[in-house]
């Protein structure tokens, strides 16, 4: 079976959403779909196709900070169909692969987001959708996949109410995503509150006792921001302030001034490693020469220029040298493919589209239910992956809450070790 991988124009996408993705307007708008979703799926095309190809919707960002992740992520989802002669449960599958990413953006984009999860809602040959990458993105989707009875498997969405009630934001639950009240979500990366932790966890075993987060003004800063700042009041780490970075400000000397000011001895920067993010945190470094700087993986993103200080860093995703044979040598075969190396992200992608393939396999002969792949999908069972071998749990969730650390500096990642949520 060929693989596709049609393009298609940007004027083809719904109305552009608000550019400010804040916390309360992408729940806001998740809670919306919910509502306005409660009664999809219901027709023809939420039970798939009884014969014929399947499809496998995959949705990324393909501009963006996030772009050289989603490109090794979606070479590990079409590896895997390729590995499977393009077959799972009997019947062909097919997959085509969309973009998330915001025109001119560094990030994804709401109204493209909604925009794919309607478009594979909507095909009667769809059977699952992988997606979304960044933080976020699947509160945008989910909504519209869970309507339409369409499995949802993320490589790396960690927010945390997508699955379990989030302790930092009580009023998000997972029933907000799902309008009728059935689960169609599986990611495989930990929540973003176990990144919290782990990363609050790393500051204090340095010795910080005063602690200072930054954030920037898009999901992600925000809601790790949160997530942090309770993390740290649980272990009784002192927090001198939250103050956020703006996108694109003239410079950040004020904000690095009224940080320094509370004397922080560590600061925890939850934004993205864009341009914007950089200058903040060269200007903190400047204010703050004696503290240690802490990043989230979304800042592990991208590795930094010249002018960011040094910043030590996790991500879900460890060198390749830290993975099992099979992992290595799916790698490996990437490179070869490439002409050129490959991110360890590129194992998340093959897991996804890998535990779509095993739900078609296990609903067979009912392969084109679609309410039968999710079952399969979210059946509580032990599972083979190339990045662990933790069990699918019936929340959704299938990751230990374990993270690589590095020391993010001079335009590169260095290992440190693995890091545990306590």
């Amino acid at each position: 079976m060929r693989i596709c991988r049609p393009t298609y124009p940007r004027s083809g996408r719904l109305r552009r959403a608000p550019r400010a993705h804040l916390a309360g307007a992408c729940l806001a708008l998740a809670l919306a779909l919910a509502v306005a979703l409660g009664g999809c799926g219901t027709g023809d095309h939420a039970s798939g196709t009884r014969s014929g190809a399947l499809t496998v919707y995959s949705s990324l960002p393909h501009a963006g900070v996030s772009a050289r992740v989603a490109d090794a992520v979606a070479a590990g989802e079409r590896l895997a169909l390729a590995d499977a002669h393009g077959r799972a449960g009997g019947r062909p599958v097919r997959l085509v692969e969309l973009d998330s990413a915001a025109p001119g953006g560094s990030t994804w984009d709401p109204a493209a987001v909604e925009a794919n999860a309607r478009r594979a809602a909507d095909d009667p040959t769809a059977i699952a959708y992988v997606g979304e990458l960044d933080l976020g993105g699947s509160a945008v989707s989910v909504p519209v996949t869970s309507g339409a009875d369409l499995l949802q498997v993320s490589p790396a969405d960690g927010l945390t109410a997508l699955t379990r009630a989030d302790p930092a934001e009580p009023e998000a639950l997972p029933e907000s995503y799902y309008p009728r009240g059935r689960r169609n979500f599986v990611r495989l990366v930990p929540t973003d509150a176990e990144q919290a932790d782990a990363l609050v966890d790393w500051d204090s075993e340095g010795g910080a006792q005063r602690l200072a987060i930054v954030r920037d003004d898009r999901l992600f800063g925000r809601e790790l921001a949160a997530e942090a700042r309770l993390a740290a009041r649980r272990r009784h780490v002192t927090v001198t302030g939250v103050e956020e970075a703006r996108r694109a400000a003239a410079d950040y000397r004020d904000l690095a001034r009224d940080v320094a000011a509370r004397t922080p001895d560590a600061v925890i920067y939850t934004g993205l490693g864009d341009p914007s993010g950089d200058r903040a945190l060269a200007a903190l470094g400047r204010a703050l020469p004696g503290a240690s700087l802490y990043g989230s993986s979304a800042l592990a993103l991208s590795p930094g220029g010249g002018q960011a200080p040094r910043a030590d860093v996790l991500k879900p995703a460890a060198p390749a040298s830290r993975y099992g044979r099979r992992a290595r040598q799916v790698l490996r075969r990437l490179a070869a493919q490439r002409g050129a190396s490959v991110s360890p992200e590129a194992l998340y992608g093959y897991d996804a589209m890998r535990l779509v393939l095993d739900a078609l396999d296990a609903a067979a002969p009912h392969a084109g239910d679609r309410a039968a792949v999710v079952r399969e999908a979210l059946r509580p069972r032990p599972r083979r992956s190339l990045v662990g071998r933790e069990p699918v749990a019936a929340t959704g969730d299938t990751a230990a809450p374990r993270f690589a650390g590095y020391r993010r500096t001079d335009g590169r990642l260095v290992f440190l070790g693995v890091r545990r949520a306590p």
